[in-house]
């Protein structure tokens, strides 16, 4: 029975070790496995902070292109309402201009020689008459032509402050221009290092798949092997408590037979010393006999 319990328990204990060799390789494996998804999660973090880190930037940027968008649109609001002035003040000059027939300058020097001319020289009513008309008519004139060149002087001023603002829009339409140009490369890397990231992650993800499934497998392994112990040991404990018995059992065949023996020789032993009582002369066998059954 023992030698088939034997049999049984080094059968176990292969198999022990046989599973104690898949444990210790699923475990490397286990190992493996979170160490490169640790890893690809680590790479997933680092990405999606260089994309949040794009994110914000290009966010910055975009609020100074709607700051200078604003200051741009603003000067255009200027520049629509000066142009539109201008246009104006344009018309009048053209009209005013087109109506007068001599320049300011020389519309007054007529006028005070004329009015010099009458109150110095003696003339008939007639020729005072057209002097004093032809008076008239000019300072007309010159009252179209002084609005005309009113009109001009306050064009011209209109003119360079619509200069500055073009000038103005033009900064802040650069301004505009190169931070867009900036936020879309953000844009760009952003989306890169987001996209980065999600194929990292699915990397990851992978790979903790790949570790639940061999985790389970271990468990499953973890299972057999204590099942496969605890047959051992309940299996040692039986043959070590059947050698126990029959370490018992060879112990008490021993005791019964030496007390056996020590019967027969003190049976032997009283018969002798019967005989040594009598007289009768003994042996020396018959002698350690007698002295073994503690006779003597």
């Amino acid at each position: 029975m023992i030698d088939g319990l034997r049999k049984e328990l080094a059968s176990l204990q292969k198999k022990e070790r046989e599973l104690q060799e898949i444990k210790k390789n699923l475990t490397k494996d286990t190992k493996d496995l979170k160490k490169k998804r640790d890893e690809e999660n680590k790479k997933f973090s680092e990405l999606i902070e260089l994309g949040k880190k794009q994110r914000e930037e290009r966010n910055s940027i975009n609020e100074e292109i709607y700051k200078y968008k604003a200051l741009r649109d603003k000067e255009r609001e200027k520049l629509k309402i000066l142009k539109e002035k201008a246009m104006k003040l344009k018309e009048i000059r053209e009209k005013n201009f087109a109506l007068c027939k001599e320049s300011p300058e020389r519309v007054i020097r007529t006028i005070e020689h004329l009015e010099w001319k009458l109150e110095t020289t003696v003339m008939k009513l007639d020729k005072e008459k057209k002097i004093v008309d032809r008076i008239r008519e000019l300072k007309e004139n010159y009252k179209i032509s002084e609005e005309g060149m009113d009109a001009d002087i306050k064009l011209k001023d209109l003119n360079r402050k619509i200069k500055d603002i073009r000038s103005k829009i033009d900064v802040y339409h650069r301004e505009v221009s190169k931070r867009a140009e900036e936020s879309k490369k953000c844009h760009e890397r952003m989306i890169y290092y987001f996209d980065r990231a999600r194929e990292v992650k699915e990397i990851a993800d992978r790979y903790h798949n790949a570790l639940i499934e061999k985790n389970k497998e271990l468990d499953q392994y973890y299972g057999e092997l204590r099942d496969t112990i605890r047959k051992i040991n309940e299996l040692s404990d039986k043959i070590k408590e059947i050698k126990t018995e029959r370490q018992v059992q060879r112990l008490r065949e021993r005791t019964e037979k030496v007390e056996k023996k020590k019967e027969e020789l003190r049976k032997q032993g009283k018969e002798i010393y019967e005989k040594f009582k009598h007289g009768e002369k003994l042996t020396g066998d018959e002698l350690r006999i007698l002295q073994e059954s503690d006779l003597l």
